[in-house]
């Protein structure tokens, strides 16, 4: 048709198709952006930049082929920024090397520590939580940044797997991956790391950081959702939901251990002991699968209670 030979009605229609065919496109480059997946993220992106949580992902250069890339195009890219710690030739800015510490299991306590005091020296203003994990853990970032949101960064305490032996307050499973609040990583640095009490290296790395930790007067918070259901676990997704979990939990952990659909909570944070392939094929049930008609509540009263965990008696 040409615009010559148009009338007014003809006219109006054709303006009102390009309008609609502008919008429609738009929508489908959104759609191909998003690798063609239905999604609403307006509420999470909006606690993306609300809560920021700097990573911190212990590995080893072997992981740079394997592991690293695995985590980086899954839950790792969900972090506001990431720190792998490692011994590496390697230059990134994703990579904090520790050689000069060593990279056998019984170095574990000074990289952490060494990882903690480079956030505190140079990240602590710019990020409200710090996470520790493996590149073996699987982090759901968004419900990790739901759970902490119940709680303040400007007051002291970290959260995840709470175990109860070696600290009077207990201290978190280093595998399940725990997160410490800004005051938190301050007061562990300032009130910790500064004194002599805190090893600075060797022994159990969960262990000695639960002990600096308390040391700091840094609390441990609750991780429970409203029904008691733990969001950080120690090994892998099926092993809590089929009750194959290693024993040492019953004697270990402060909550009661369980299993089948009581194993987790709805708004799970993390598992571990889990390898790339299942990273992988988590990430695409999360992340690119859908049960049609069924939505998340944006707000869930009561789902988590911040408190403090007191010591048992």
């Amino acid at each position: 048709m040409l615009l010559g030979r148009t009338n007014g009605h003809d006219w109006k229609r054709y303006v009102k198709q390009v309008c609609l065919t502008a919008v429609v496109s738009v929508v489908l480059v959104v759609i191909a952006c998003l690798n063609e997946v239905y999604v609403d993220a307006v509420v999470s992106d909006k606690v993306e930049k609300e809560v920021r949580i700097l990573c911190i992902v212990l590995t080893t250069q072997g992981g740079l082929n394997g592991k690293i890339p695995v985590v980086n195009s899954t839950w790792g890219k969900r972090c506001n920024k990431r720190l792998y710690v490692m011994c590496t030739d390697r230059n990134n800015p994703d990579f904090l090397n520790t050689c000069k510490i060593g990279e056998s299991k019984s170095h574990l306590t000074g990289k952490v520590r060494y990882a903690f005091e480079h956030a505190y020296k140079h990240y602590l203003n710019d990020y409200d939580w710090f996470f520790k994990g493996d590149d073996d853990t699987y982090v759901v970032m968004e419900n990790l940044r739901y759970l902490v949101s119940h709680y303040s960064t400007d007051a002291p305490g970290y959260l995840g797997y709470h175990f109860k032996k070696n600290v009077a307050q207990g201290y978190h499973s280093g595998g399940a991956g725990y997160v410490i609040s800004r005051q938190g990583l301050r007061q562990l640095v300032e009130g910790g790391f500064s004194t002599k009490a805190c090893l600075t290296d060797g022994g159990d790395e969960d262990v000695e950081i639960g002990k600096c930790l308390q040391r700091a007067s840094v609390p441990v918070l609750s991780s429970l959702d409203r029904f008691g259901r733990e969001t950080f676990h120690t090994d892998k997704a099926w092993s809590h939901i089929w009750g194959t979990y290693p024993t040492y939990l019953h004697s270990y952990s402060r909550n009661t251990v369980k299993s089948g659909t009581e194993c987790c909570s709805q708004f799970v944070v993390t598992f571990h002991h889990v390898d790339p392939p299942t990273i992988l094929m988590m990430d695409h049930l999360l992340y690119r699968t859908s049960v049609y008609g069924r939505n998340t509540p944006i707000k869930i009263p009561n789902m988590f209670q911040a408190k403090q965990v007191l010591p048992n008696k």
